[in-house]
């Protein structure tokens, strides 16, 4: 049986050289694994605004002493970007990095956090604000709809079940458009059953059975992911599904591995969605207690509302075995070389461009 952990025992920090952290009040404080000789911040709207700014036109600078490992960025100098969404620029001893928060505060969303940032084996870094990663879309605020249009969201891709997306439709800016992809689990309900009891004292084991079933039967939807994130028209777009945790995190897995970042990065990514532990566990509450009244504890599901690194890298060592690599799944499924090589264009930087990274919160 499985030892109790904690949501943020489970959190693996990606590796990244700077990081964003909103402490209580409002200040953005960016974090350096680090510390540097020379420190200036430049404070730009988009990421690529933030890329191209200047001391002498960036809309707030500011500099550090020398060997600092952090620096504090006042809420309200930030605001004058108008309630957008703030990128820094960096310059550490002349050195060029973009950062920012990578979870999204929204008021009625979980678990939105853009996948950019991430650096790959070659050199390369995930674009910003090209690719998002969520939960549940269907509780925005209004706040929260006028900021995902300032992000200029043009497609959404659900990968919930029709009776999910009916009873919970997505609430989307205008012009942005909501694509059901919905990922199936074909089992019989009564082995599926059956395995649940089976297993009862195993969760952990039966989630990583669901995420191989995933993979196995929905290759093609998969492929079909990352063709939509290849093509420029629809970017920016956003993916999620109910928490934002199994079947977005396989998409998300697929995608950034399909880019070339590394496995162990791509994991710890999964792990940040046990930073929204308490919000998806209040939600499907309604679910869990379904479960209990077949005699289940609280205690044996939370493994169903976990991101294990274990979970994730077992079912891409599934797709090792079966097919030699996540590209020979993705291949297999009907992916071509370049439809690969587009979606590299789209959203990675070419290589020995400026290095771009980001953090939300305690997770790099």
């Amino acid at each position: 049986m499985d030892s109790p952990l904690s949501p943020a025992d489970l959190i693996i920090p990606p590796p990244v050289e700077a990081w964003v952290e909103r402490p209580p009040g409002g200040d953005y404080l960016i974090r350096l694994a680090e510390p540097a000789g020379r420190v200036a911040v430049c404070v730009g709207e988009t990421p690529e605004a933030a890329a191209v700014s200047s001391v002498a036109t960036a809309i707030v600078t500011k500099t550090a002493p020398a060997g600092v490992s952090e620096l504090r960025m006042a809420a309200a100098d930030v605001a004058l970007l108008g309630g957008r969404r703030p990128c820094f620029l960096l310059d550490l001893d002349g050195r060029r990095l973009v950062v920012a928060e990578r979870t999204l505060s929204l008021a009625g969303g979980v678990n939105f956090r853009d996948i950019g940032g991430y650096r790959t084996a070659d050199g390369r870094v995930v674009r910003w604000g090209r690719v998002y990663r969520a939960g549940s879309l269907a509780e925005l605020a209004d706040d929260d709809i006028a900021l995902l249009a300032a992000l200029g969201l043009r497609l959404s891709c659900d990968l919930r079940s029709t009776a999910e997306t009916v009873a919970a439709p997505d609430r989307l800016p205008p012009g942005a458009v909501a694509r059901h992809t919905p990922v199936v689990v074909d089992v019989h309900p009564l082995r599926r059953f059956i395995a649940l009891i089976r297993k009862r004292h195993r969760v952990r084991e039966l989630l990583q059975d669901a995420y191989i079933t995933m993979l196995d039967q929905n290759g093609p939807l998969f492929a079909d992911i990352l063709r939509a994130a290849a093509d420029p028209v629809n970017l920016p777009l956003v993916i999620h599904c109910t928490a934002g945790k199994d079947r977005t995190g396989l998409a998300v897995a697929l995608l950034l591995l399909t880019l070339g970042v590394p496995e162990e990065t791509v994991i710890a990514d999964y792990t940040l969605s046990n930073h929204a532990y308490e919000v998806n566990a209040e939600r499907i509450m309604p679910e869990m207690e379904r479960l209990m009244d077949l005699g289940f504890s609280r205690e044996q599901l939370r493994p169903f509302l976990l991101a294990d690194a274990r979970t994730l890298a077992a079912a891409l060592a599934h797709l090792r075995r079966r097919h030699g690599s996540p590209a020979g799944y993705l291949r297999h499924a009907g992916l071509d070389d370049a439809t690969v090589e587009r979606l590299r264009a789209e959203l990675l930087t070419p290589i020995n461009a400026e290095i771009t990274q980001e953090r939300h919160g305690s997770a790099h």
